[in-house]
Order: C-alpha cells, then structure tokens, then sequence
C-alpha cells in the first residue's frame, strides 16, 4: 500500500495511492507460463528482462514503455502467492501516459511494484511516498508556474499549447494529465490532529529517539508533499478550472465522500500573484 502523507485543514492525512487503470480480472489462479509478482506485455516478461535486477524505481515503467513502442496494449501484473499456496490474482493495467519526467515514472513504478508485491487476502504493508525525494519539485518551480500563469491570462486557450511549448513550460500540463492517472483516496479513518502531531515530537524531541526521528521526518514528509501536491492542484485549475480532489475512503458501513482542498490551493495562489505583482 503507497501512502502519501498530506496536511489539510489541521490534518495530517493519509492518501493511498492506486493506478486507476488497473483491474483485477483473475482470483486465485495459476499459470504455466506467468510466474508471480510479475509484469507481462506482449508475451514480454519482466522477470526475464534485464530490467529485473535494476534497483531505479522506474525500472518496470521503463520495461512496460520498451515492450509497448511499437504495439500499445493493456498488460497484465501477478500478485505475489497467497500464503499457504502457490496460487495469485491476476491485474489487468492500461498502458502508462507518456514519459514527463524520472520522478512521475519512479512513482508510476512504485505503484507497479506494489501491485506485484500484494500479497491476496494480507493486509498489506504501507509504504510512504515523498514526492520532495522523488524530486517532484525540481520541475514544479515558481518562475514556471507563474509564466503559465501569464501565457493562460494574456493569450486564447488554442494559443496554451504552443506557448506552453515555447516557454519550455509544456511539461507543467503533462504533469497534472499524468497525476490523474492515479487514484488518490484519503484513508478517513487514520487522520492525525496537526497540533497533536506538532506536540509529539516537540515532547520528543530531547530524548531524540528513532521514535522521534521517524515522527519528524513523517511530518517533513507531509508538509512537503502538501507543498508540491498543492502546486499540481493549482496547475489543474488554471488548465481544468478545477483543482485537484481527494476522494475520501471511510470504513465500510461509510459512505465515500470527496475532499477539496481549494483553502490550501488559494493560499497558494494568492502568493503566485503577489509575487507576480511586486
């Protein structure tokens, strides 16, 4: 399970992240020809790439593009064996969007990965994604945003693309066509109060424990994420009109809601054009 820690209205969240193109067409079954935990496409097996060993968390989208250049077709992922038996699910996946940059790729892979390594019917693992460490920001610069920004309020929509292209700013709108290739769920029931947060680790903070140095570095986590998901969310409404949403994962017997988070994608705003404006 990819989880992407965000702060929002006092809260620190956790978001779980899914690929929306990904399906299970099979429970519980066994093939000849396709171990588990593997990607297959067009009779092309990860576990036989050169791509297996590789320790780059975009490795399987690098496999996944390399074997679908030239036929672009849905591919299949195994789950890792059920406990006690040799058997696993099967998922259907859509191709990848195009190629942005390393840092989206790493985190399409990572959500490839968890898919090979779900375990059926376990619990599985969380695993805490930062977008800062996959680099997200280095591409998400103020200077870019803002020149967006610009181009969108001085010139028709027909005119974007190719001075989106132009500015060497295309990259921006790809961004946030590729982040909606994930499905993005808030885990409702294991929010955390920011304040209590904050007062943990200040408590902790003499002491200097690993307790307290996996808290700190959980909140950097969020804080940052927070930072660049807001960014992303922005992108989108001045492309979209509509920010990005979080829907929201409740217990069972709950109904699922959707979180917008335009408080934290206005402050946002508001500074781009202050900014701009001095």
């Amino acid at each position: 399970m990819l989880i992407l820690p965000i702060v929002n209205k006092k809260r620190v969240m956790n978001v779980e992240i899914k690929l929306k193109g990904a399906t299970k067409i099979r429970s519980g079954v066994f093939y000849d020809d396709a171990k588990e935990s593997d990607i297959i496409i067009n009779r092309a097996k990860f576990s036989e790439s050169s791509f297996k060993d590789s320790r780059d968390a975009k490795a399987p989208t690098d496999f996944v593009r390399s074997k679908s250049l030239l036929h672009p077709r849905n591919f299949l992922i195994t789950t890792k064996e059920e406990r006690d038996s040799s058997l696993y699910d099967v998922y259907e996946v859509t191709p990848p969007p195009k190629q942005v940059n390393d840092s989206l790729d790493k985190l399409y892979g990572k959500a490839l990965t968890d898919l090979r390594k779900e375990i059926p019917g376990v619990k599985q693992r969380g695993k805490y994604i930062s977008l800062e460490k996959l680099g997200l920001d280095e591409y998400l610069t103020e200077d870019k945003i803002a020149e967006l920004q610009h181009i969108i309020k001085e010139h028709d929509e027909e005119e974007w693309p190719r001075l989106f292209q132009e500015a060497g700013i295309a990259d921006l709108a790809d961004t946030v066509d590729f982040i909606n290739y994930f499905e993005m769920s808030v885990l409702s029931d294991h929010t955390i109060p920011e304040d209590s947060l904050q007062d943990t680790i200040n408590a902790m903070s003499a002491i200097n424990t690993r307790d307290y140095r996996h808290l700190k570095n959980y909140y950097h986590i969020a804080k940052t994420n927070t930072s660049i998901y807001t960014k992303i969310s922005y992108l989108s409404q001045m492309l979209k009109d509509k920010p990005l949403t979080l829907s929201q994962k409740r217990s069972q017997d709950s109904r699922d809601s959707v979180i917008d988070i335009h408080k934290v994608y206005q402050k946002t705003k508001d500074e781009v054009e202050h900014r701009e404006a001095a």
